[in-house]
């Protein structure tokens, strides 16, 4: 019987009125409510007005059959559950199967019963009551399902049948009736990056016995995708046989983005977006212990603003954040382009960048090659920050002073690199503002020293206070003079004749190599046309390139121009590359090179036998001629190795058709070595130092091995 307040209502549907009383006497003695119908069009009438709990109906009826009015019943909305049993006279199975397929729940044979009617009308009514609170209870758990955004599925390994519930592939994005029903299905909906992960993380639930719960990506058909959480576990009979596994799939997507937003509030400066103190201490942490195991150099430089709070206080709060955060731009683009300054490792940036806090920052470089490059950067900085920033009509100069603290010389911890840089900060501001200092004097005198020569290079361009030295080149074999190496010098008005090793870096840094190239260049080519004029024999000059101008915009006009001003043949003019400047975009290097092939000029690697030397690159690049480097010339006395290394380096440079030059020679015996070996040509000072083109001169013979042009 229904536990609800009001008692059931029993629909009692029969032609003969004698019938419908007997029926409806004896279910209103087991305390149900009746209402009746004649024919089946009356079913349907007291169907949509009472909604009768079960409905008892006689087959044989005027108008509408009892067949077809179950039929009916079923068709509407809310007769698919409703328990009908159908009274029948008819005692064969025919008419028993013909009332199951026009939808009856039973069937009662005429004539009734009272004590079996009734009986048969309970059970029919707590069978309704309790698909209704299975009914109930499934759409509760689709409701909790999809608020939840979790959805079940069951799978038979054995079988292979994979089955996911309607929430389940609401989530893939599928339809139910589309989904394949295997695991494979399933998978398919899984990342590709996670597929094999889930996949063994699955079938490893039976043989170890273990469930699962771990996170993976699902990828929606539109290409979109989110996060889920997948638990399952092994379903076991009495036996503990394995009977099938289920599991569940939530949507985390929300979590993950909390948990995202938790760590940045944790861990970043919520107006710049920069790693915040804790995560910066952290990260010098690890970065040290790195630096203590391999031994490399680190430097965390201190920045502090200068008279921030002034600009804060006048222009108002607003501003003053607008102001960091520009700020915060422009430091992330100076120190991006910082890593040249430290050895790359594998998944390592050589740099990180925070805010402390206020309008204080910090920068911390690692794996550095030399310590006076923080120097580098903090000029770099002190750059950017000089440029005027505009902000909402207010145009606003900054400075900024910068504390340079080293490890491990100024302390080996975090606390100590901070307060070591933090001091070294304050003394920039004693120093007058807008510079940097490093903690050690040592180091402050040697970065002055270093300003004050890059200052001096520049003002050596302008005062043309450098000049050119040439080293003969000669053939090994007739000992004649085949070129010239080109190489630079500064005549300091101080400290005299100053070779390429004490300011080229200075140069590089200041970036003005490149006009030191060109000018190098037009020099050179200039000095070889007065000798070729005056019937002396230069069949070549040797001019290094450096990166700067090789793979900058102008190396081809500069060339042409000069060539075209001077007059020299393009054959008389080499271009000297070394390994790393070609090899650093080949395809670029290819496209130049042979842009200066079809000049005519001629092409040589130098310093070869120091970087790849490999022939898998050396074979695509048009040079004429290959330098082998000093350093195996100078160690072919004293170890084998060099000379077999020598030895192989000719005879693959011979293949390719190319000549071969030793750098550095300089004693008798090494000449004698080359020459066993087929070297063709060499330089060194058994041959002659490097000098002034005067000096040079008295060593050309009166005439020319290549007619003037």
């Amino acid at each position: 019987m229904d536990n609800r307040d009001t008692p059931a209502t029993v629909l009692v549907a029969d032609d003969d009125n004698a019938v419908r009383q007997f029926v409806r006497t004896a279910i209103e003695q087991i305390g149900l409510n009746v209402c009746e119908a004649s024919n089946g069009s009356e079913v349907l009438e007291q169907f949509t007005l009472r909604h009768p709990d079960v409905i008892v109906l006689d087959v044989m009826m005027p108008v509408m059959d009892g067949f077809t009015a179950c039929s009916k019943v079923r068709a509407e909305p809310r007769g698919a559950q409703i328990p009908i049993l159908m009274m029948t006279g008819l005692d064969d199975a025919e008419a028993i199967a013909r009332a199951y397929e026009h939808g009856a729940t039973d069937f009662i044979a005429k004539p009734l019963n009272p004590t079996m009617l009734s009986q048969r009308i309970r059970y029919l009514l707590r069978g309704s009551q309790t698909v209704r609170a299975l009914l109930r209870s499934e759409a509760r758990l689709g409701l909790a399902q999809r608020i939840a955004k979790i959805g079940n599925w069951e799978w038979q390994p054995e079988s292979g049948q994979f089955s996911a519930s309607y929430e389940l592939c609401r989530l893939m994005g599928i339809r139910p009736q589309d989904f394949g029903g295997t695991l494979d299905a399933f998978l398919q909906a899984v990342d590709a990056e996670d597929r094999e992960r889930v996949y063994h993380t699955l079938t490893s639930i039976l043989p170890e016995r273990t469930p699962c719960d771990i996170d993976h990506r699902v990828v929606l058909p539109n290409g979109s995708e989110f996060t889920v959480n997948l638990q399952a576990e092994a379903v076991f009979d009495d036996q503990l046989n394995a009977l099938t596994i289920v599991g569940t799939a939530q949507d985390i997507s929300e979590r993950k983005r909390s948990e995202r937003e938790i760590h940045r509030l944790a861990y970043f400066d919520s107006l710049t977006g920069l790693p915040n103190r804790v995560l910066f201490k952290d990260r010098v942490t690890q970065a040290i212990a790195h630096a203590r195991r391999y031994q490399y150099n680190l430097a965390l430089l201190f920045l502090d603003l200068d008279r921030f709070k002034a600009t804060n206080d006048t222009l108002g709060h607003h501003i003053g954040d607008l102001l960091l955060k520009h700020v915060a731009d422009r430091l992330m683009d100076s120190v991006r382009h910082s890593d040249s300054i430290g050895r790359t490792t594998e998944n390592d940036r050589n740099h990180e960048l925070a805010r402390l806090g206020g309008d204080e920052f910090t920068v911390l470089l690692t794996n550095l090659r030399d310590v006076q490059d923080a120097g580098k950067v903090a000029r770099r900085i002190l750059e950017a920050l000089a440029r005027p920033f505009v902000i909402n009509g207010h145009e606003i100069f900054v400075t900024v002073s910068i504390g340079i603290a080293i490890f491990p010389t100024d302390g080996d911890s975090v606390d100590l690199l901070l307060k070591s840089s933090d001091t070294a900060m304050y003394h920039a501001k004693e120093q007058g503002r807008n510079n940097f200092q490093y903690y050690s004097n040592a180091m402050n005198a040697a970065a002055s020293e270093r300003l004050m020569l890059e200052a001096e290079v520049r003002q050596a361009t302008e005062r043309e206070e450098f000049v050119l030295y040439y080293q003969p080149q000669i053939d090994l074999r007739s000992g004649r003079i085949v070129g010239a190496e080109v190489l630079i010098r500064w005549l300091h008005p101080q400290r005299g004749l100053l070779a390429p090793n004490e300011f080229l870096q200075a140069a590089s840094d200041t970036g003005i190599i490149r006009s030191i190239d060109e000018w190098v260049l037009r020099t050179a080519c200039r000095q070889a046309r007065t000798w070729q004029q005056r019937g002396f024999t230069v069949p070549c000059v040797s001019i290094n390139v450096s990166n700067s101008l090789f793979h900058g915009s102008t190396l081809l006009r500069a060339v042409q121009e000069t060539l075209d001003e001077t007059g020299l043949t393009a054959n008389r003019l080499e271009l000297e590359l070394t390994e790393p400047i070609a090899m650093r975009n080949l395809e670029a290097s290819l496209t130049i090179l042979h842009q200066l092939k079809t000049l005519g000029v001629q092409l040589s690697i130098d310093d070869f036998g120091t970087g790849y030397s490999s022939l898998s690159y050396l074979h695509q690049l048009p040079f004429n001629r290959v330098k082998i480097d000093h350093s195996l010339i100078r160690d072919m006395l004293i170890k084998a190795q060099p000379v077999r290394i020598v030895r192989a380096i000719i005879a693959m440079a011979h293949s390719l058709q190319l000549d071969v030059l030793a750098e550095g020679v300089e004693q008798e015996q090494q000449r004698e070595i080359l020459i066993a070996e087929g070297c063709d040509q060499a330089q060194g000072y058994l041959f002659g130092h490097p000098m002034p083109a005067a000096e040079f001169e008295l060593h050309l013979p009166a005439r020319s091995f290549f007619k003037a042009s």
